[in-house]
């Protein structure tokens, strides 16, 4: 369970902080729906340049981050790495403003166990929501070739369905130009 320690590790040192965050990408993929390995987490927190010493404090010498990039990231709102040296697991951060959209899925975060019937493992992780509109980005953003990013959506579509708050999905996917594909998952997903 390397990539989900890593994780839990930068989520409690996050919690600690008090910085709002949510786990996302494959592993909150594989918890809403389809379990699948994944050699990297990603992370979205709403971090500020005032919080690299705390983060390092935090994280102690288990991490390696460097400075300048998580400077870069916090004010370009771009994403940085964080390796665990003891897992050999890397962790994606990607630092975000809590305004627009991130503020709303901020606000839809979900408690779920990284490790199933374990408590200990609980974190916040992206609505199922948030996860099918933020890998339709990304799916969009690879050049629509990824099969692997499909078929997690079609399993998170699918687990959740009768569950995804429709007009959500197809307010953000407008936002950022991914109604096409929304449209393309819903249908391949079945009934509604």
């Amino acid at each position: 369970m390397k990539v989900e320690d890593s994780t839990l590790a930068v989520v409690r040192a996050l919690e600690r902080m008090g910085v709002r965050h949510y786990v996302t990408g494959s592993l909150a993929s594989s918890l809403h729906g389809d379990p699948r390995s994944t050699n990297d987490a990603d992370l979205v927190a709403a971090l500020q340049p005032h919080h690299y010493a705390a983060l390092v404090k935090e994280l102690g010498s288990r991490f390696y981050v460097d400075e300048e990039e998580f400077l870069r990231a916090v004010q370009s709102e771009r994403s940085f790495n964080l390796v665990d040296e003891v897992e050999l697991a890397k962790v994606d951060v990607f630092c975000v403003a809590p305004a627009g959209y991130q503020a709303e899925a901020l606000s839809r975060v979900v408690s779920l166990e990284l490790e199933r019937d374990d408590p200990f493992s609980s974190v916040s992780v992206a609505s199922a929501n948030d996860v099918i509109l933020s890998k339709l980005r990304w799916y969009r953003l690879g050049g629509e070739t990824s099969d692997r990013q499909w078929s997690d959506l079609l399993g998170v579509a699918r687990a959740q369905q009768g569950r995804l708050d429709l007009e959500y999905l197809r307010r953000w996917s407008r936002e950022q130009g991914t109604s096409d594909l929304l449209g393309r998952l819903l249908e391949q997903a079945g009934p509604r």
